[in-house]
């Protein structure tokens, strides 16, 4: 199904809330089984390496890449952070997926408030001086050590092989989940930046605030983002608290188009769970389950690890960010 633009509903001046005639239903359950796959990639064992997975149908795994790790900028660690899936037919479709929280250091990272400067790959590129991003975020995506190339180093170089290759990017769908997010997005921007001839998009999942009003407006202002089939999309349960985070107190804003699912434990303190309201399968189940159903929402209970029960109902925007 093809984006649609007709049936948003704007909530306020910040935040328009999509309906799932809004978004495209392939795309979307798609890009959320690649981000699980970005997260079966992972090796806890051995963080720096990059486990093959199996790809989604009608897609090859292809390439992965890694990042430096560090809690408030020491003790640095390598860890997978990302992998690339191509289309098996051409013109050929890029997916990259990046990883979302899966250690203590990332999920410090998460809940950052320190400011910092973001710098496109394209070093001539100019951005607002007073654009600011969250400092643990961007440098997980920045930085390197002795031996390991940056984040946005690799992801680049990655993008300019599949360029040179006989299998050249006719889309390039980015995508993540969480902390995934974050660094998603950061690279959605870069790519408008620094390969602006490349066709891109994305849907992320769970997504923290990642910068101040100056990065919300300039990423606004890129061209993938005046049209509605490649515009970023954050797909948000509304118990989920993780997009909560960095707060709004501390000069962080959302991106503005957000598709809203709702759903829980089920149990007393359910609504307050933070694992399993933040879970990227959960997350698939609603929206296959909102995709089918004729109201355009998801109703109903599920079987969740192990027999654990979770509740789905319709979304309400009025409670995203109250349940603490």
């Amino acid at each position: 199904m093809s984006a649609k633009t007709t049936t948003s509903n704007v909530i306020d001046n910040t935040i328009t809330y999509l309906t799932t005639a809004d978004l495209d239903h392939t795309r979307a359950i798609l890009l959320a089984k690649a981000s699980i796959l970005a997260y079966d990639a992972f090796n806890k064992h051995n963080p720096t390496e990059c486990v093959k997975v199996s790809p989604p149908d009608g897609y090859d795994f292809v390439g992965h890449w890694t990042g430096v790790d560090a809690i408030f900028n020491e003790c640095k660690t390598v860890e997978c952070y990302g992998v690339v899936f191509r289309s098996q037919q051409s013109p050929y479709t890029y997916i990259f997926a990046f990883r979302g929280t899966d250690s203590t250091e990332d999920l410090i990272d998460d809940f950052g408030a320190d400011h910092t400067k973001f710098v496109p790959y394209k070093e001539d590129v100019v951005v607002p001086s007073d654009l600011r991003v969250e400092s643990g975020f961007y440098h997980i995506y920045a930085d390197s050590d002795e031996t390991t190339p940056s984040m946005q180093n690799q992801v680049f170089a990655l993008v300019d092989q599949y360029q040179a290759s006989e299998k050249p990017i006719d889309t390039l769908y980015i995508t993540g989940h969480s902390l995934g997010c974050t660094l998603s997005t950061l690279f959605t921007l870069d790519m408008a930046l620094s390969r602006p001839d490349i066709k891109s998009a994305s849907y992320n999942y769970a997504s923290p605030r990642v910068g101040n009003q100056a990065f919300v407006e300039f990423y606004q202002q890129q061209p993938p983002q005046q049209n509605p089939e490649t515009r970023t999309i954050r797909i948000q349960n509304v118990y989920d608290k993780v997009p909560c985070v960095p707060l709004e107190s501390e000069g962080y804003q959302h991106l503005p188009y957000a598709y809203l699912v709702s759903f829980y434990r089920d149990n007393l303190t359910g609504k307050f769970d933070i694992v399993d309201n933040h879970s990227i399968q959960n997350y698939e189940t609603v929206l296959n389950c909102a995709f089918e159903s004729e109201s355009g929402f998801c109703e109903g209970t599920f079987d969740y690890d192990q027999g654990k029960k979770m509740k789905s109902v319709k979304p309400d925007p009025s409670t995203v960010c109250t349940y603490w």
